[in-house]
């Protein structure tokens, strides 16, 4: 009887260990997945990168009525940008606002800035290659900050929304025939824009944005007597953004 108390006592004595060692184990292992899957949810450091179209709209879209020819210089084309779809590419550092705990709360500011780019539509374009003249085109540099929300339902899916406010310069680039051409001065104008979207493990997003670039002033580079024009300009923009 002692001897099957003693070979017990002796089980136990190895048994206990070998299970304490492997629960030790697995609750190392269970700490390494919930670290693995924290870094995986950690937040991006807040730089992202877009690329996406531009659909330009009020008189920044309006095509030139009554217009049989195209002099460059004389401004014929009025107030009206005769701009086409175009593209864009930009650039955004977002802050992310934390709780006590170091959580993220969806909330945070951001600076971003963007080129547009959009050239004259076909019919003003053919208009320029009747007389075998160069056409202008818009280059748009909004640079806004604002304030962005992020709603995530889990790590793979959230959707945004955000509001800025900031200045865009507006750029027309040179018209005309080779050593006779048209110049324009660059412009600054205030500049307001909103956006909503969806995102995608934190790091591919999907957006609709609406510009309001400024009601900007066409003015020829010049000093004997320049024409200059005013032109209200907003743009709708839809971007494919990439977050770091």
């Amino acid at each position: 009887m002692k001897k099957i108390f003693l070979q017990l006592i002796l089980s136990l004595m190895i048994i206990v260990p070998a299970l304490a060692q492997e629960e030790n184990q697995n609750e190392k292992s269970d700490q390494k997945k919930e670290t693995k899957q924290t870094e995986t949810l950690r937040p991006k450091i807040g730089i992202s990168f877009s690329v996406g179209g531009v659909l330009p709209h009020l008189q920044f879209s309006e095509m030139t009525k009554e217009t049989s020819a195209i002099v460059p210089g004389r401004n014929t084309l009025g107030s009206c940008g005769n701009a086409m779809f175009g593209a864009s590419i930009g650039l955004k550092y977002k802050y992310t606002i934390k709780n006590k705990e170091g959580k993220s709360t969806g909330c945070g500011f951001f600076i971003a800035s963007d080129l547009f780019w959009n050239p004259m539509k076909k019919a003003i374009r053919e208009m320029y290659d009747t007389i075998k003249c160069t056409a202008p085109t818009y280059a748009n540099i909004p640079v806004t900050v604002g304030f962005n929300y992020t709603s995530e339902f889990s790590s793979n899916f959230g959707v945004w929304v955000e509001a800025g406010a900031g200045v865009d310069v507006l750029y027309k680039t040179p018209e005309g025939w080779d050593g006779q051409t048209t110049e324009y001065k660059f412009n600054a104008a205030f500049a307001a824009q909103g956006g909503v979207g969806v995102i995608f493990a934190r790091t591919i997003s999907l957006g609709a944005h609406y510009y309001w670039l400024g009601k900007h002033d066409i003015v020829e580079d010049r000093t004997d007597a320049p024409f200059s024009d005013s032109m209200k300009m907003g743009a709708w923009v839809f971007k494919l953004g990439f977050h770091f």
